[in-house]
């Protein structure tokens, strides 16, 4: 019997079924891959995202792991780096509020590399996932990293790591020992760099992933780590406080998998509530973004500190901007991924809109954070009019989650724009087949359609 924080998870990691995962679970795991494909090939196709994976291919990358840039296969840890980077560079992968981090781009494309790579099944690839976001999002539970810190890069990487040690046929002394190995290699990822925009933002994710690769290889060539280093990285460096008991809590019982969250606004999820009510009032009140003369946003602390910037320099900037990515919303009626581009962000409308907006933060909504992440939202017209609107929660919270429906529209709207519906359609229908047969080829399936 374990008596180990770290020994508990090894175990976990090392024994966790497919036979084990409840309806619901399987259910949301396809649903993770679905929609983490959906978001990493439209992202791959960003002009630097291309540009890392061609330097990768010249450096002699080889291989049978993905590459969702342009389907070429290379090494495990490559193929991470390279769709991860893709995954988070439109701001549309899903998260988990508790763990205050976007779990599934920190852990999927990590373990589907290794998967392709070891030739695993369908259900292997499927069990592998949900082990790693269970272990992963309760990392991002047991601590809370440093204010000026971004959490990609992070706690993730020890999910992942310890998965991907599961799938080189680890045993549960070496998960752990890997999970020890990954923690220092963790990265000091900077909240700055993301909010201004700048675009190593997109490599936190990636370099995380590559780091849960190469942290199993490490171990596997006799590398070794101290007997915790991941409360103590967690604990006292990255972070000030590490919960033991809150990195096991429910393990096997408690399926973090459940109360993730997915987007359909391609923009901070800090305030998202915001853009939900923004699209109410513009859509029940027929607003024209000439009649409104300013914008008040009141939310909650974090985005009224960091997202508040008005003058963004550039697109990725623009995401992390509310008062931007408000002006884009109510002039355009939506704040999907189309909108984000430099001439949307530079109409002379999205300019005068977020110059007007005041955002704020409101004492008592801060109260509500972060089991809600609340924006009220208030357009003063010009004709004198005030227009209000409260939303606690933004759309695909876990307690207003997306529906089936949904979740296939976003699923067909990035992959058929880019990879046709009948490609839509075969990468879906390979998912959904996982659960059906144990077929190594099923699971090299989920990412070769988008050679």
């Amino acid at each position: 019997m374990a008596t180990h924080y770290l020994d508990t998870i090894a175990e976990f990691a090392a024994g966790l079924r497919f036979e084990d995962l409840p309806e619901e679970v399987v259910a949301r795991a396809e649903w993770l891959l679905l929609d983490g494909i959906g978001v990493t090939v439209a992202g791959a196709q960003e002009p630097r995202v291309r540009n890392a994976a061609s330097m990768l291919r010249r450096r002699g990358s080889q291989g049978r792991s993905l590459f969702a840039t342009d389907g070429y296969r290379g090494d495990a840890a490559d193929a991470a780096l390279v769709n991860a980077t893709a995954m988070c560079a439109h701001v549309l992968d899903e998260g988990h509020k508790y763990a205050r981090g976007h779990v599934g781009c920190y852990v999927i494309p990590a373990v589907t590399a290794v998967a392709e790579e070891r030739e695993v099944g369908g259900r292997e690839l499927l069990t592998a996932v949900v082990a790693s976001y269970e272990i992963a999002a309760r990392m991002g539970m047991a601590c809370r990293v440093r204010e000026s810190m971004h959490p990609s890069g992070t706690w993730g990487t020890l999910g992942a790591a310890a998965v991907v040690a599961r799938l080189m046929r680890f045993t549960p002394d070496a998960i752990r020992a890997t999970m020890n190995v990954a923690a220092p290699l963790t990265i000091a990822a900077s909240w700055q760099a993301a909010t201004q925009g700048a675009t190593v933002r997109d490599l936190y994710s990636g370099v995380g992933g590559a780091n849960a690769v190469l942290a199993a290889r490490w171990v596997e060539a006799g590398f070794t780590g101290s007997d915790d280093d991941v409360s103590h990285v967690f604990g006292h460096i990255s972070a000030e406080r590490f919960d033991k008991e809150a990195a096991t809590s429910g393990l096997g019982q408690r399926w973090e998998v459940l109360r993730n969250y997915f987007k359909v606004h391609a923009c901070c999820r800090n305030f998202q509530s915001g853009i939900d009510a923004a699209l109410r009032l513009r859509e029940e009140h027929n607003v024209q973004a000439s009649d409104i003369a300013s914008i008040t946003a009141e939310t909650f602390a974090v985005p009224a500190r960091d997202n508040a910037e008005k003058r963004p320099v550039n697109v990725l900037a623009a995401k992390e901007s509310f008062p931007v990515s408000l002006a884009l919303t109510l002039v355009n009626g939506r704040c999907d991924q189309s909108v984000f581009t430099e001439s949307y962000v530079a109409d002379p409308e999205v300019a005068r809109l977020s110059a007007s907006c005041d955002v704020r933060c409101d004492p008592e909504l801060d109260k509500l954070a972060p089991e809600k992440r609340p924006s009220r939202i208030t357009l003063n017209m010009r004709d004198g009019r005030k227009l209000v609107a409260l939303d606690l929660v933004a759309f695909g919270d876990p307690s207003r989650p997306l529906s089936p429906d949904d979740l296939e529209a976003k699923f067909d709207q990035l992959v058929g724009s880019r990879l046709g519906a009948a490609r839509a359609d075969e990468i879906r229908k390979a998912v959904r087949a996982f659960r059906e047969d144990g077929q190594p080829a099923r699971a090299t399936a989920l990412m070769q359609p988008a050679a």
